[in-house]
C-alpha cells in the first residue's frame, strides 16, 4: 500500500441499501472499498449492522460505521432519513459522501461524489419494480445535479449522463470496475467437484445474474431450445442467480421443462463456488438488452469461459473483441452463435484465451486509485 493515497478523515462510502443475499451492486461497492485499501486509502462504512459479516476482506483497512437493521420493505431508501438522523443536516464530521445506489440523501446538505450504475430508470423503466422506479427516477436526476462528482463504470453511461442532463463533462469520472481476485480458471478437478455437487452435466450453457425482464432471459431459453437436437441433449441450460421482486412468473416459465430443454436453476449459490461454475461452462450468454457495466462478464472472463453478449453498448464496450457481440435481438442469431462455439473447440479456446487477456485491463489497484482521485477533486471543488 501506498500512504501517498490517504485520504481526509471522515469521508464515508453509502453501503446502507446492502442486503443479503448480496448481488452485483453490492459487490460493486465492495470491490471500491477492496481498492481503496489496496492504494493506502481509508473511509468510514455506513452498513446496516447484519451485514457486516458478509463484507469480508472488503472491510480491512476501514472504519465500520453500523446502522440498525430495518424491516426490507424500509431498506430502499433508508439513506433519505437514515443519514440526516444520524449525522445532521449540514453535518462537519462528514467532509463527504460516496452514494454507491446512484441517489443520495436530499434531506442532507453534505458533500456528495455519487456512483450512477446505470440509468434504467430513463432507458427501460416497464423492466422496474414499481416501486423502484419511482424512487430512482424521482431522486435519481436530482441526486446527479446535486453531486460535485458522478462516477460511471463504462463510457456508454458517461456520455448518455452528458446527454441527458447536460452534465459538464469534467464532473463524471469513468473509472471501470474489476472483478474478485477470485475469479481465476480454476482446475478440472474443482470444476468436476462442483459439477457433482449441483448436478451440473460436462457442458452446459450458463448465464449468471439476476432474473428480470431487462435481462431478456426469455430470449436465452427460446435460443437454447432451437438449437440442433444432438447439442440440447449435450448441454443443459443454467441459470445462476436471485430472481428480483415482481419477476416471479417470468422465472417459472423460464425454469418450466420443456419437451427438449434441459433447465438447471441454481438460484443464488455460494460466492466460492462461482470460479468453478464459470470455468466449467462450454459458453457464458449475458442477453440484457440494457447495462451498466456487466460485471458478471467480467467474471466469466476472468475465468476463461468464452463470451456472448448482447449490443449493449456497455457489454459491448466491455468485451470488444474478446468475445461475440450479438448485432441484433434476432433470437436465430443467439442460437448461431451458441452453436458454432458449442461445435468448434478452437472457437471456444480462442475466445477463452482473448477473455483472460482482456480481463486483465480491469485491476483492483486502478479502481482505488481513481475512486481515491475522485474523491480529493471533489473536496477541492
Amino acid at each position: 500500500m501506498s500512504s501517498g493515497n490517504a485520504l481526509p478523515e471522515g469521508i464515508a462510502v453509502d453501503l446502507l441499501f446492502a442486503a443479503r443475499p448480496f448481488t452485483g451492486l453490492e459487490h460493486h461497492a465492495l470491490h471500491i472499498l477492496r481498492g481503496l485499501h489496496t492504494v493506502g486509502a481509508s473511509v468510514d462504512v455506513l452498513v446496516p449492522s447484519d451485514v457486516i459479516p458478509d463484507l469480508g476482506d472488503a472491510a480491512v483497512g476501514h472504519r465500520l460505521v453500523p446502522f440498525r437493521r430495518v424491516p426490507r420493505g424500509l431498506r430502499l431508501g433508508r439513506e433519505q432519513w437514515s443519514v440526516p438522523w444520524r449525522f445532521g443536516a449540514y453535518p462537519r464530521a462528514l467532509p463527504l459522501l460516496h452514494s454507491v445506489l446512484g441517489v443520495a440523501p436530499m434531506l442532507s446538505g453534505v458533500p456528495l461524489v455519487l456512483t450512477v450504475p446505470d440509468l434504467v430508470y430513463r432507458f427501460r423503466p416497464a423492466d422496474m419494480h414499481p416501486r423502484a422506479r419511482w424512487y430512482f427516477g424521482t431522486l435519481g436526476p436530482k441526486s446527479i445535479r446535486r453531486a460535485r462528482r458522478l462516477m460511471v463504470s463504462s463510457q456508454a453511461i458517461c456520455r448518455q449522463l452528458i446527454d441527458l442532463y447536460h452534465i459538464a463533462p469534467e464532473r463524471v469520472a469513468y473509472v471501470p470496475l474489476c472483478a474478485d481476485p477470485i475469479f481465476t480458471p480454476r482446475p478440472a478437478d474443482e470444476i468436476a467437484s462442483v459439477r457433482k455437487q449441483f448436478g451440473l452435466p460436462g457442458g452446459y450453457i450458463l448465464y449468471v445474474g439476476t432474473t428480470d425482464p431487462r435481462k431478456d432471459l426469455t430470449r436465452l431459453r427460446a435460443a437454447y431450445e432451437l438449437l440442433p437436437p444432438d447439442l440440447v441433449d449435450d448441454s443443459a441450460l443454467v441459470y445462476v442467480g436471485r430472481t428480483n421482486r415482481g419477476a416471479e412468473r417470468l422465472a417459472k416459465q423460464l425454469r418450466k421443462p420443456g419437451p427438449r430443454a434441459h433447465i438447471i436453476a441454481l438460484d443464488y449459490v455460494p460466492r466460492d463456488v462461482l470460479p468453478a461454475i464459470y470455468s466449467g461452462a462450454s459458453v457464458f450468454v449475458y442477453p440484457s438488452r440494457y447495462e451498466g457495466f456487466g460485471l458478471p462478464v467480467l467474471e466469466a472472463m476472468s475465468c476463461g469461459a468464452p463470451v456472448v453478449v448482447s449490443s449493449d453498448e456497455a457489454l459491448a464496450e466491455l468485451v470488444g473483441d474478446a468475445g461475440v457481440v450479438l448485432r441484433t435481438e434476432s433470437i436465430e442469431e443467439l442460437t448461431q452463435a451458441m452453436e458454432r462455439l458449442l461445435r468448434f473447440d478452437d472457437d471456444q479456446a480462442r475466445l477463452r484465451q482473448l477473455g483472460l487477456a482482456r480481463s486483465k485491463a480491469f485491476s483492483i489497484a486502478r479502481l482505488g486509485g481513481e475512486t481515491a482521485e475522485v474523491y480529493r477533486q471533489a473536496l477541492a471543488s
